[in-house]
């Protein structure tokens, strides 16, 4: 879960979005949305699997449509749409208007997608699905809660070193996450294409049978 999760691309995408804040407001920002992910995937972990049977969705339609909004949202980093550029300068003037702004980074896009995202959402139902008995299944939500506390340690020490970033290499980083970003979002629509629960894509066995067909 912790090498789905790609937390050295969310560190990454953290300082470059986060490039205007001081280190205590980086440190809330991580804070809240390690919070918010913690929240959600483990809401996922328990109720996840009865969700996506109650409405007929798949876990391949599941990453596609992540896939989409993180794409996106990396499309907008790659044209330096830095979120606090949106912050009009009478914002920036009134005290409760950018705590709002830095409120919503917290959630989204970092609670969720980047760091509560769908892979990391498809694979902790996967595990939960193998589980045999209450231990494990509790046990599962234990490792949930211990790898995002992990990430908020890097968060936290990143926060602490980006202070001695300039604001050129902030920038460009800024535009490389972003290109990051989109190549994750189309690993993942891959990837749900791919998934065997929609079918849209062939199993090696048939790709196999086609060839000794053709062979024949």
């Amino acid at each position: 879960m912790f090498v789905v999760m790609v937390p050295l691309a969310i560190v990454a995408l953290f300082v470059s979005m986060t490039s205007s804040y001081s280190v205590e407001e980086r440190l809330r920002t991580a804070k809240t949305s390690c919070l918010v992910a913690l929240g959600v995937v483990e809401f996922f972990v328990v109720f996840g699997g009865k969700i996506f049977e109650f409405f007929g969705i798949s876990v391949g339609s599941f990453c596609i449509a992540g896939g989409v909004l993180i794409f996106l949202l990396g499309l907008e980093m790659l044209r330096a749409q830095n979120p606090d550029e949106c912050v009009t300068e009478g914002e920036l003037n009134d005290s409760k208007a950018p705590a709002k702004k830095k409120k919503d980074i917290a959630i989204t896009p970092l609670g969720v997608p980047l760091i509560g995202g769908p892979c990391v959402i498809t694979n902790a139902i996967a595990q939960q699905a193998k589980a045999s008995n209450w231990l494990e299944f509790i046990g599962g939500g234990v490792a949930v809660a211990l790898v995002i506390w992990v990430l908020y340690l890097l968060l936290a020490m990143s926060s602490r070193g980006a202070k001695w970033l300039t604001p050129i290499i902030l920038k460009l980083s800024y535009r490389l996450s972003g290109l990051i970003l989109a190549a994750l979002a189309v690993e993942m629509f891959i990837n749900g294409i791919k998934s065997e629960d929609l079918g849209l894509w062939p199993k090696q066995s048939q790709v196999s049978q086609v060839a000794a067909v053709n062979r024949t």
